[in-house]
């Protein structure tokens, strides 16, 4: 059911995303409706992808908290595969948060996780049932030590 909700997201995002301006570049925090629902309804698609990442790195359980007042970088970034803007995927997901050990006892750093995706309707590979399988493959993740910018 998780992967079926998983898989109805990334196709509206497909969907609705080619009709939004995306600039990495821009770093807006003051993100309010259509905006900021997209990027909640992102985050809650991706986020067992993002803990296992980030336990994958630290080795550990660790806690993710997202930051939407830093003014250094965005919580959710989104680049499509366009001519002049080639990519490894469709759509390329940058998450930055911020981690933390066990119950807040210490911040661990700030770390971007990315991943490249691509929907439903990119898939050319359909199984017996008719249900296409996107893919999700997770491609970097970069920590920095707290206090640190890029």
């Amino acid at each position: 059911m998780k992967k079926l909700l998983l898989l109805f997201g990334i196709v509206i995002i497909s969907i609705g995303v080619k009709d939004l301006p995306v600039s990495a570049e821009n770093h807006k925090h003051d993100s309010q409706g259509m905006e900021q629902s997209m990027d909640h309804f992102i985050l809650s698609q991706f986020h067992d992808e993002m803990v296992e990442a980030v336990n994958d790195y630290y080795k550990k359980e660790v806690r993710i908290q997202y930051n939407w007042w830093d003014k250094n970088y965005n919580v959710v970034e989104i680049d499509q595969f366009e001519k002049g803007n080639e990519l490894s995927h469709p759509f390329i997901l940058k998450f930055t948060v911020e981690t933390y050990n066990g119950k807040k006892k210490g911040k661990l750093g700030t770390d971007t996780i990315t991943f490249g995706v691509t929907p439903l309707e990119f898939n050319k590979g359909m199984d017996q049932k008719n249900l296409a399988a996107s893919e999700v493959e997770f491609l970097n993740f970069t920590h920095r030590e707290p206090g640190k910018q890029n």
